[in-house]
């Protein structure tokens, strides 16, 4: 690890000084502990980045004030880096309906901002599942072979468990989805899933090919039930209501800003507690107010106030130099793609990656279930714009190495997809009509302008300005999910 002159420990490991009077002491925090686990570049990249975050604030403050604004203000950012998931999934899953599943019956357009990158090859899924009156009985259906699953994701996103997966989906199948602590007797041949937390969000997946496959498709997505076990055993069945198209003026999901953030944290973490694992860093944020149904925005400290105004805001940028981080360390071993691979989807104590995955790509799979190389910049090292025209080719036998499926999205430098003339928004295995070469290789052409007339089939259109690229393998091969296995460049033509 990178040793600074000024280390991450100023903030979270020798903290030492005493507070003035009439202000409440920020005790120190002997352990490295409040940044979790992450180690080798991307820890060293958020030490870097949090250093240079307090060296901007301490120029804020008296001379008197700066060693314990500086401790306060490294703590409350890493405060944020840990607390961000769990605020932005509840601001997410709060649209949705309580304990009933709900489906979409369209696949994600430019109009879909409520969820970063959303795939634009199956139809979604979505529930706010609230445990806190017990258990729901899930009744899955076969599938003939088509992709479809329901990942289910704790409150603090960490993808504990899927219905639907690999073999699963061959037979008819029923999940008792229980609280923390249940011990009741589930139903005769159901398998139980213990939820880690009472709030749950359920995120289904179901495949489409094409246009005509949608009835199929959602015909499928309302053989699934999510029933109260009480009335489960009574006979009582609530499928999945299918809606025709995504309620439409969905607003961002928008975190709350200063101090009143780390409010949202407090309700978070008494609302559904953290594991064990996270009691060290818990009690480093203790020690500027913030916890389990505290409200740190009321403290009367002036200067942990200061610290809890500046910390989201801080805390977002150190966040996305994480990001860049471990996608600058991935692209020099894989052809200037990103993976986000590793631990992804259940991140133990890993706080930064968590965080970082919350950013740019909420809700990933687990790499098992898929994995999502994805690139900005061309083989040179250039930003990808649609002023220039690039092509991606897969040489023969070299299709990325899938299970299920595969695609490549394109997305605005928002994450978010972009409209274009011919609404298509990304090609795959199952787009009709691509053509290969006589080698059997696969060329896709991607650019603003449309391409020659021979290569419009394999064409991915581009916005004028910036853009990035996704690959998704579902169910990938162990050399993809492994990130063994390496895209092909993107080159201009």
């Amino acid at each position: 690890m990178v040793r600074l002159a000024v280390p991450l420990a100023v903030g979270l490991a020798v903290l030492t000084g005493a507070a003035p009077a009439g202000a409440a002491p920020v005790p120190p925090a002997p352990e490295r502990c409040a940044l979790g686990t992450a180690t080798g570049p991307v820890r060293a990249t958020v030490e870097r980045s949090l250093a240079r975050e307090r060296r901007r604030f301490a120029g804020r403050l008296r001379p008197a004030e700066r060693a314990r604004g500086e401790r306060a203000f490294a703590t409350a950012v890493a405060a944020y880096v840990y607390g961000m998931p769990a605020v932005l999934l509840r601001e997410t899953v709060e649209r949705y309906p309580r304990n009933t599943l709900l489906g979409i019956g369209e696949l994600a357009t430019p109009a879909l901002r409520g969820v970063v990158a959303p795939n634009h090859d199956t139809l979604y899924s979505v529930s706010r599942v609230e445990l806190d009156d017990g258990p729901l009985v899930i009744d899955a259906p076969a599938t003939g072979g088509r992709y479809s699953i329901l990942q289910l994701l704790d409150a603090y996103s960490n993808a504990f468990a899927y219905v639907g997966s690999g073999a699963e989906r061959d037979a008819d199948r029923t999940i008792l989805l229980a609280p923390p602590g249940w011990r009741g007797t589930p139903p005769p041949g159901a398998r139980v899933v213990h939820s880690p937390t009472k709030l749950v969000w359920v995120l289904g997946r179901t495949l489409v090919d094409g246009a005509a496959d949608l009835p199929a498709a959602t015909a499928l997505m309302r053989r699934y039930a999510m029933t109260p076990l009480a009335g489960w055993t009574q006979g009582a069945r609530v499928p999945m209501q299918v809606l025709p198209a995504f309620p439409r003026n969905q607003r961002e999901p928008r975190l709350p800003r200063g101090a009143a953030f780390f409010d949202a944290v407090g309700a978070a973490l008494a609302a559904d507690p953290p594991p064990a694992r996270d009691r060290c860093a818990l009690r480093v944020f203790a020690g500027i107010g913030i916890g389990p149904g505290r409200r740190p925005s009321r403290t009367r400290d002036g200067v942990v106030a200061r610290a809890l105004a500046a910390a989201p805001a801080a805390g977002a940028r150190v966040v996305m130099d994480a990001a860049r981080g471990t996608r600058d360390d991935s692209r020099r071993r894989h052809n200037g793609w990103s993976y986000i691979a590793g631990n992804v989807g259940r991140f133990g104590a890993d706080y930064i990656r968590r965080a970082v995955v919350a950013r740019v790509a909420f809700a990933a799979n687990v790499p098992s279930e898929a994995v999502y190389p994805n690139t900005d910049v061309d083989v040179r090292g250039r930003p990808l714009t649609g002023r220039r025209r690039y092509v991606v080719t897969f040489p023969p036998g070299g299709l990325p190495p899938v299970r299920a499926f595969w695609s490549m999205t394109l997305y605005g430098d928002d994450f978010f997809l972009v409209p274009n003339p011919l609404r298509r928004y990304a090609v795959g295995d199952r787009t009709p009509g691509l053509r290969r070469e006589r080698d059997g290789s696969l060329r896709i052409y991607v650019q603003h302008d449309p391409p020659e007339p021979r290569l419009r089939s394999n064409w991915l259109p581009a916005p004028r300005g910036r853009f990035l690229l996704y690959l998704r393998l579902f169910e990938p091969r162990p050399a993809a999910a492994q990130a063994r296995w390496t895209p092909p460049t993107v080159r201009e033509r």
